[in-house]
Protein backbone atom coordinates (compact mmCIF):
# COMPACT_ATOMS: atom_id res chain seq x y z
CA UNK A 1 0.00 0.00 0.00
CA UNK A 2 1.60 3.65 -0.86
CA UNK A 3 2.28 5.47 2.19
CA UNK A 4 1.27 9.03 0.22
CA UNK A 5 -2.61 7.38 -0.39
CA UNK A 6 -3.98 9.56 2.26
CA UNK A 7 -1.95 12.61 2.06
CA UNK A 8 -2.99 12.58 -2.02
CA UNK A 9 -6.62 11.82 -0.87
CA UNK A 10 -6.97 13.67 1.72
CA UNK A 11 -4.09 16.32 1.99
CA UNK A 12 -1.20 17.42 4.93
CA UNK A 13 -3.43 18.48 8.32
CA UNK A 14 -3.00 21.93 7.46
CA UNK A 15 -5.39 21.57 5.19
CA UNK A 16 -7.14 18.45 5.62
CA UNK A 17 -10.58 18.02 3.28
CA UNK A 18 -13.04 15.71 1.85
CA UNK A 19 -11.88 14.26 -1.63
CA UNK A 20 -15.02 14.99 -2.84
CA UNK A 21 -17.23 18.35 -2.64
CA UNK A 22 -19.48 18.62 0.73
CA UNK A 23 -22.57 18.16 -1.25
CA UNK A 24 -21.49 14.39 -2.14
CA UNK A 25 -21.70 13.86 1.37
CA UNK A 26 -24.78 15.81 2.70
CA UNK A 27 -26.88 16.47 -0.18
CA UNK A 28 -29.08 13.64 -0.48
CA UNK A 29 -31.05 15.15 -3.42
CA UNK A 30 -27.80 15.73 -5.11
CA UNK A 31 -26.67 13.20 -8.24
CA UNK A 32 -23.12 12.64 -7.02
CA UNK A 33 -24.44 11.62 -3.64
CA UNK A 34 -26.53 9.18 -4.87
CA UNK A 35 -23.79 8.28 -7.05
CA UNK A 36 -20.42 8.11 -4.57
CA UNK A 37 -20.62 4.60 -2.81
CA UNK A 38 -22.07 4.84 0.89
CA UNK A 39 -18.80 3.05 2.48
CA UNK A 40 -16.64 5.57 0.58
CA UNK A 41 -18.33 8.44 2.27
CA UNK A 42 -18.22 6.52 5.72
CA UNK A 43 -14.07 5.96 5.01
CA UNK A 44 -13.27 9.85 3.64
CA UNK A 45 -15.52 11.42 6.40
CA UNK A 46 -14.13 9.22 9.39
CA UNK A 47 -10.56 9.66 8.05
CA UNK A 48 -10.73 13.55 7.81
CA UNK A 49 -12.55 13.63 11.56
CA UNK A 50 -9.88 12.34 13.07
CA UNK A 51 -7.34 14.47 11.96
CA UNK A 52 -9.07 17.88 12.78
CA UNK A 53 -11.68 17.83 10.05
CA UNK A 54 -15.36 19.86 11.48
CA UNK A 55 -18.11 18.44 10.16
CA UNK A 56 -20.39 20.86 11.28
CA UNK A 57 -18.23 23.77 9.78
CA UNK A 58 -18.85 22.12 6.27
CA UNK A 59 -22.93 21.67 6.53
CA UNK A 60 -22.73 25.20 7.96
CA UNK A 61 -20.84 26.14 4.38
CA UNK A 62 -23.29 24.17 2.20
CA UNK A 63 -26.81 26.00 4.42
CA UNK A 64 -24.88 29.32 3.53
CA UNK A 65 -23.94 29.20 0.06
CA UNK A 66 -26.98 26.90 -0.77
CA UNK A 67 -30.17 28.60 -0.14
CA UNK A 68 -32.21 25.97 -1.80
CA UNK A 69 -30.66 23.02 0.62
CA UNK A 70 -32.73 22.95 4.10
CA UNK A 71 -31.00 21.45 7.29
CA UNK A 72 -33.44 19.00 6.59
CA UNK A 73 -32.41 17.77 3.57
CA UNK A 74 -28.90 17.75 5.41
CA UNK A 75 -30.53 15.75 8.28
CA UNK A 76 -32.12 13.43 5.92
CA UNK A 77 -28.66 12.57 4.48
CA UNK A 78 -27.24 12.04 8.04
CA UNK A 79 -29.77 9.74 8.89
CA UNK A 80 -28.98 7.34 6.01
CA UNK A 81 -25.03 7.39 6.73
CA UNK A 82 -25.90 6.50 10.53
CA UNK A 83 -28.04 3.90 9.34
CA UNK A 84 -25.28 2.66 6.90
CA UNK A 85 -22.79 2.68 9.76
CA UNK A 86 -25.78 0.60 11.81
CA UNK A 87 -26.26 -2.26 8.97
CA UNK A 88 -29.82 -1.16 9.09
CA UNK A 89 -32.64 0.13 6.15
CA UNK A 90 -33.43 3.31 7.65
CA UNK A 91 -33.37 5.87 10.76
CA UNK A 92 -36.56 7.18 11.94
CA UNK A 93 -36.88 10.91 12.78
CA UNK A 94 -35.79 11.09 16.40
CA UNK A 95 -36.48 15.02 16.77
CA UNK A 96 -33.43 16.01 17.41
CA UNK A 97 -31.41 19.18 15.92
CA UNK A 98 -28.83 18.82 12.99
CA UNK A 99 -26.14 19.00 15.43
CA UNK A 100 -26.96 16.33 17.48
CA UNK A 101 -27.33 14.12 14.87
CA UNK A 102 -24.29 14.74 13.16
CA UNK A 103 -23.04 14.10 16.90
CA UNK A 104 -24.29 10.76 17.07
CA UNK A 105 -23.34 9.86 13.48
CA UNK A 106 -19.65 10.94 14.20
CA UNK A 107 -19.83 8.55 17.42
CA UNK A 108 -21.16 5.75 15.68
CA UNK A 109 -18.90 6.08 12.38
CA UNK A 110 -15.42 6.18 14.81
CA UNK A 111 -16.47 3.35 17.14
CA UNK A 112 -15.81 1.29 13.41
CA UNK A 113 -13.32 2.72 11.58
CA UNK A 114 -9.43 1.23 11.80
CA UNK A 115 -6.66 2.94 10.41
CA UNK A 116 -3.40 0.57 10.00
CA UNK A 117 -0.56 2.12 10.56
CA UNK A 118 2.11 -0.04 9.55
CA UNK A 119 0.32 0.13 5.90
CA UNK A 120 -0.40 -3.58 5.86
CA UNK A 121 -3.45 -2.38 4.46
CA UNK A 122 -6.35 0.61 4.00
CA UNK A 123 -8.11 1.65 5.82
CA UNK A 124 -11.78 -0.08 6.78
CA UNK A 125 -14.62 -0.34 9.11
CA UNK A 126 -15.21 -3.16 11.21
CA UNK A 127 -18.54 -4.90 10.79
CA UNK A 128 -19.24 -5.15 14.40
CA UNK A 129 -17.71 -2.33 16.30
CA UNK A 130 -17.23 -4.55 19.75
CA UNK A 131 -14.59 -6.59 17.61
CA UNK A 132 -11.47 -5.54 17.86
CA UNK A 133 -8.39 -8.35 16.92
CA UNK A 134 -5.21 -8.57 18.40
CA UNK A 135 -3.56 -7.36 15.03
CA UNK A 136 -5.79 -4.49 14.76
CA UNK A 137 -4.75 -3.12 18.55
CA UNK A 138 -1.29 -3.15 17.06
CA UNK A 139 -1.30 -2.11 13.58
CA UNK A 140 -3.35 1.00 14.72
CA UNK A 141 -0.96 1.79 17.78
CA UNK A 142 0.86 4.92 16.73
CA UNK A 143 2.87 4.91 19.53
CA UNK A 144 5.15 2.03 18.40
CA UNK A 145 5.57 4.52 15.48
CA UNK A 146 6.78 7.12 18.10
CA UNK A 147 8.72 5.01 20.01
CA UNK A 148 11.59 5.13 17.34
CA UNK A 149 12.35 8.49 18.13
CA UNK A 150 12.58 8.53 21.58
CA UNK A 151 16.50 9.23 22.69
CA UNK A 152 18.05 6.85 24.96
CA UNK A 153 20.13 9.55 26.45
CA UNK A 154 17.87 12.69 26.76
CA UNK A 155 14.39 11.81 28.74
CA UNK A 156 13.67 15.95 28.80
CA UNK A 157 13.67 18.41 25.58
CA UNK A 158 13.04 21.38 24.60
CA UNK A 159 12.77 20.65 20.92
CA UNK A 160 12.62 17.77 18.63
CA UNK A 161 9.22 16.44 20.38
CA UNK A 162 8.26 12.60 19.88
CA UNK A 163 4.46 12.94 18.69
CA UNK A 164 1.64 9.84 17.85
CA UNK A 165 1.33 10.33 14.20
CA UNK A 166 -0.80 13.00 13.16
CA UNK A 167 -0.91 14.59 16.85
CA UNK A 168 1.79 16.85 16.10
CA UNK A 169 -0.06 18.81 13.05
CA UNK A 170 -3.29 19.52 15.19
CA UNK A 171 -1.59 20.66 18.35
CA UNK A 172 0.57 23.13 15.99
CA UNK A 173 -2.72 23.70 14.28
CA UNK A 174 -4.08 24.87 17.65
CA UNK A 175 -1.23 27.33 18.61
CA UNK A 176 -1.47 28.85 15.61
CA UNK A 177 -5.45 29.18 16.45
CA UNK A 178 -4.01 31.16 19.80
CA UNK A 179 -1.45 33.52 18.11
CA UNK A 180 -4.20 34.20 15.25
CA UNK A 181 -6.76 34.92 17.52
CA UNK A 182 -4.44 37.19 19.81
CA UNK A 183 -4.70 34.68 22.91
CA UNK A 184 -1.91 32.43 25.01
CA UNK A 185 -3.79 29.31 25.74
CA UNK A 186 -2.37 26.54 27.19
CA UNK A 187 0.87 24.80 25.35
CA UNK A 188 1.64 21.33 24.17
CA UNK A 189 3.99 19.50 24.72
CA UNK A 190 6.61 20.54 27.08
CA UNK A 191 9.59 18.74 28.59
CA UNK A 192 9.78 14.80 28.99
CA UNK A 193 9.21 12.42 26.53
CA UNK A 194 4.80 11.71 26.14
CA UNK A 195 3.24 9.32 28.41
CA UNK A 196 0.60 7.69 26.78
CA UNK A 197 0.07 4.96 29.56
CA UNK A 198 2.32 3.02 32.19
CA UNK A 199 2.46 -0.44 32.39
CA UNK A 200 1.25 -2.73 29.71
CA UNK A 201 -3.05 -2.26 29.40
CA UNK A 202 -2.80 -5.59 27.37
CA UNK A 203 -1.29 -7.94 30.00
CA UNK A 204 -2.74 -5.65 33.26
CA UNK A 205 -5.54 -7.14 35.26
CA UNK A 206 -6.24 -3.70 36.87
CA UNK A 207 -6.57 -0.79 34.74
CA UNK A 208 -6.73 3.21 36.53
CA UNK A 209 -7.77 5.74 33.98
CA UNK A 210 -5.94 8.56 34.57
CA UNK A 211 -5.21 12.63 34.17
CA UNK A 212 -3.19 13.91 31.91
CA UNK A 213 0.77 14.32 32.94
CA UNK A 214 1.10 16.94 35.52
CA UNK A 215 4.52 18.94 34.18
CA UNK A 216 6.87 20.05 36.85
CA UNK A 217 9.76 21.71 34.97
CA UNK A 218 12.26 21.96 37.75
CA UNK A 219 12.31 17.88 38.96
CA UNK A 220 12.26 16.82 35.44
CA UNK A 221 15.42 18.90 34.25
CA UNK A 222 17.08 17.66 37.60
CA UNK A 223 15.66 14.48 36.52
CA UNK A 224 17.52 14.70 33.26
CA UNK A 225 20.96 15.79 34.57
CA UNK A 226 21.45 13.13 37.34
CA UNK A 227 20.34 10.37 34.93
CA UNK A 228 22.36 11.91 32.41
CA UNK A 229 26.03 10.99 34.63
CA UNK A 230 24.83 6.99 34.22
CA UNK A 231 23.98 7.12 30.44
CA UNK A 232 23.62 2.92 30.68
CA UNK A 233 20.79 3.52 33.60
CA UNK A 234 19.23 6.18 31.16
CA UNK A 235 18.86 3.46 28.35
CA UNK A 236 17.48 1.38 30.94
CA UNK A 237 15.00 3.71 31.85
CA UNK A 238 14.00 4.59 28.30
CA UNK A 239 14.06 0.90 27.34
CA UNK A 240 10.96 0.88 29.44
CA UNK A 241 9.48 3.59 28.27
CA UNK A 242 9.25 2.22 24.54
CA UNK A 243 8.54 -0.89 25.82
CA UNK A 244 5.52 0.52 27.28
CA UNK A 245 4.65 2.17 24.02
CA UNK A 246 4.30 -0.44 22.21
CA UNK A 247 2.64 -2.85 24.15
CA UNK A 248 5.31 -4.66 25.56
CA UNK A 249 6.36 -6.30 28.56
CA UNK A 250 4.28 -6.75 32.02
CA UNK A 251 3.47 -4.73 35.49
CA UNK A 252 3.73 -1.06 35.90
CA UNK A 253 6.89 -1.32 37.91
CA UNK A 254 10.32 -2.88 36.97
CA UNK A 255 11.84 -3.92 39.80
CA UNK A 256 15.32 -5.10 37.93
CA UNK A 257 18.29 -3.82 39.80
CA UNK A 258 20.75 -1.56 37.65
CA UNK A 259 23.99 -3.17 38.24
CA UNK A 260 24.30 -3.68 42.19
CA UNK A 261 23.73 -0.23 42.55
CA UNK A 262 20.45 -0.77 44.49
CA UNK A 263 18.48 1.31 42.17
CA UNK A 264 15.28 0.12 40.31
CA UNK A 265 15.14 0.92 37.09
CA UNK A 266 11.63 2.40 37.51
CA UNK A 267 12.82 4.12 40.67
CA UNK A 268 15.18 5.98 38.15
CA UNK A 269 11.97 7.12 36.18
CA UNK A 270 11.36 10.60 37.55
CA UNK A 271 8.17 11.72 35.92
CA UNK A 272 6.16 13.39 38.55
CA UNK A 273 2.97 11.53 37.58
CA UNK A 274 3.74 8.45 37.48
CA UNK A 275 5.60 8.46 40.95
CA UNK A 276 2.71 9.57 42.05
CA UNK A 277 0.89 6.66 40.76
CA UNK A 278 3.67 4.24 42.22
CA UNK A 279 3.16 6.13 45.50
CA UNK A 280 -0.51 5.76 45.81
CA UNK A 281 -0.28 2.07 44.39
CA UNK A 282 2.08 0.75 47.18
CA UNK A 283 0.15 3.04 49.79
CA UNK A 284 -2.98 1.04 48.56
CA UNK A 285 -0.83 -2.22 48.87
CA UNK A 286 0.16 -1.50 52.39
CA UNK A 287 -3.63 -1.07 53.28
CA UNK A 288 -4.77 -3.87 51.44
CA UNK A 289 -2.05 -6.36 53.38
CA UNK A 290 -1.11 -7.45 49.43
CA UNK A 291 2.52 -7.85 48.12
CA UNK A 292 3.28 -4.38 47.05
CA UNK A 293 5.21 -5.85 43.95
CA UNK A 294 2.14 -8.26 43.14
CA UNK A 295 0.15 -5.30 42.89
CA UNK A 296 2.33 -2.82 40.91
CA UNK A 297 2.61 -6.37 38.52
CA UNK A 298 -0.99 -5.96 37.62
CA UNK A 299 -1.40 -2.49 37.24
CA UNK A 300 -1.53 0.04 34.43
CA UNK A 301 -2.07 3.28 34.32
CA UNK A 302 -3.61 5.24 31.00
CA UNK A 303 -3.60 8.73 30.91
CA UNK A 304 -6.41 10.93 29.22
CA UNK A 305 -3.97 12.80 27.43
CA UNK A 306 0.13 12.10 26.83
CA UNK A 307 1.47 15.06 26.67
CA UNK A 308 3.12 17.55 29.45
CA UNK A 309 1.85 21.30 28.92
CA UNK A 310 1.74 24.58 30.10
CA UNK A 311 -0.42 27.64 30.40
CA UNK A 312 -3.23 25.23 32.07
CA UNK A 313 -4.65 21.98 32.57
CA UNK A 314 -6.93 20.78 30.33
CA UNK A 315 -6.37 17.57 28.28
CA UNK A 316 -8.94 18.17 25.66
CA UNK A 317 -7.69 21.60 25.02
CA UNK A 318 -6.59 21.46 21.43
CA UNK A 319 -9.76 18.72 20.67
CA UNK A 320 -9.31 15.03 20.63
CA UNK A 321 -6.07 13.77 18.76
CA UNK A 322 -5.35 11.08 16.51
CA UNK A 323 -3.82 9.38 19.75
CA UNK A 324 -6.86 9.76 21.75
CA UNK A 325 -9.00 8.16 19.02
CA UNK A 326 -6.80 5.66 19.51
CA UNK A 327 -7.73 4.85 22.93
CA UNK A 328 -11.12 4.58 21.82
CA UNK A 329 -9.97 1.55 20.11
CA UNK A 330 -7.69 0.37 23.15
CA UNK A 331 -10.39 0.35 25.64
CA UNK A 332 -13.49 -1.28 23.14
CA UNK A 333 -10.84 -3.87 23.35
CA UNK A 334 -10.35 -4.11 26.57
CA UNK A 335 -13.79 -4.57 27.46
CA UNK A 336 -14.78 -6.38 24.49
CA UNK A 337 -12.47 -8.67 23.68
CA UNK A 338 -10.53 -9.73 26.81
CA UNK A 339 -13.87 -12.74 28.09
CA UNK A 340 -13.28 -13.59 31.02
CA UNK A 341 -9.72 -11.55 31.53
CA UNK A 342 -11.59 -8.49 31.02
CA UNK A 343 -9.53 -5.95 33.55
CA UNK A 344 -11.16 -4.19 36.22
CA UNK A 345 -11.22 -0.34 35.89
CA UNK A 346 -10.89 2.32 38.67
CA UNK A 347 -11.72 6.02 37.52
CA UNK A 348 -10.36 7.78 40.68
CA UNK A 349 -12.14 11.13 40.36
CA UNK A 350 -15.86 12.46 38.80
CA UNK A 351 -13.59 15.14 37.27
CA UNK A 352 -11.52 12.53 35.36
CA UNK A 353 -14.56 10.77 34.64
CA UNK A 354 -15.89 13.53 33.13
CA UNK A 355 -12.75 13.87 30.65
CA UNK A 356 -13.41 10.09 29.88
CA UNK A 357 -16.47 10.61 28.96
CA UNK A 358 -15.37 12.88 25.63
CA UNK A 359 -12.29 10.91 24.82
CA UNK A 360 -13.84 7.92 24.90
CA UNK A 361 -17.52 8.78 23.65
CA UNK A 362 -21.03 7.79 24.72
CA UNK A 363 -20.91 4.00 23.36
CA UNK A 364 -17.69 3.19 24.76
CA UNK A 365 -18.11 4.77 27.94
CA UNK A 366 -21.19 3.61 28.49
CA UNK A 367 -20.23 0.26 28.57
CA UNK A 368 -17.66 0.52 30.82
CA UNK A 369 -20.01 2.17 33.07
CA UNK A 370 -22.22 -0.29 32.66
CA UNK A 371 -20.17 -3.39 33.45
CA UNK A 372 -19.04 -4.95 37.25
CA UNK A 373 -15.38 -4.43 36.37
CA UNK A 374 -15.45 -0.72 37.60
CA UNK A 375 -14.61 1.15 40.24
CA UNK A 376 -15.75 4.81 40.44
CA UNK A 377 -14.85 7.61 42.91
CA UNK A 378 -17.47 9.46 42.40
CA UNK A 379 -16.49 12.87 44.28
CA UNK A 380 -13.78 15.36 42.69
CA UNK A 381 -10.56 13.04 45.01
CA UNK A 382 -8.43 16.27 43.86
CA UNK A 383 -5.34 14.85 44.54
CA UNK A 384 -6.45 11.03 43.29
CA UNK A 385 -5.96 9.20 46.10
CA UNK A 386 -6.64 5.28 45.72
CA UNK A 387 -7.10 4.65 49.76
CA UNK A 388 -9.73 2.13 50.64
CA UNK A 389 -11.34 4.69 52.55
CA UNK A 390 -13.20 6.43 49.50
CA UNK A 391 -14.20 2.40 48.03
CA UNK A 392 -16.72 0.33 49.05
CA UNK A 393 -16.06 -3.59 50.55
CA UNK A 394 -16.99 -4.96 47.45
CA UNK A 395 -14.65 -2.92 45.49
CA UNK A 396 -11.74 -3.61 47.68
CA UNK A 397 -12.58 -7.46 47.05
CA UNK A 398 -12.50 -7.25 43.32
CA UNK A 399 -8.86 -5.68 43.81
CA UNK A 400 -7.89 -8.22 46.04
CA UNK A 401 -9.79 -10.84 43.65
CA UNK A 402 -7.54 -9.92 40.27
CA UNK A 403 -4.49 -10.37 41.94
CA UNK A 404 -4.86 -13.21 43.71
Amino acid sequence: MNPDYYLKRYGDYSEINLPKTYRVYFDSFCDEYKRYPVEEKLLDLAYAITHGFDIKKAVKSILDSRPDISARDIQYAVWNLTAAVNHVDSISDRRNSLDTDIDIFVEDLLRCYRLPLDNSRLHFLEEDYREVSDQTVFRTNGWEIASENVNEYQMYKDDNFVFYPGDEELLSQYHINDIENDSIGQIFPVGPCPEPWYGNPLTAKIIVLGDMPRQDDFISRCSNVVLSFEPRLMESVQTMVRRWMCLDGTGIYDDTEFRGSGIAVSDAYNSVTYRHWITELRTLAWELKVDEQSLLNNVCVINANAYYSSNGSDPLAAGLLPSQYYLRILVNYLVNNKGDNRPLFIIPSSNIHKIWKKVLGYWIENEVMLTNDLILIDHPNTKLKLSINLMSRNNIQEILNKIK
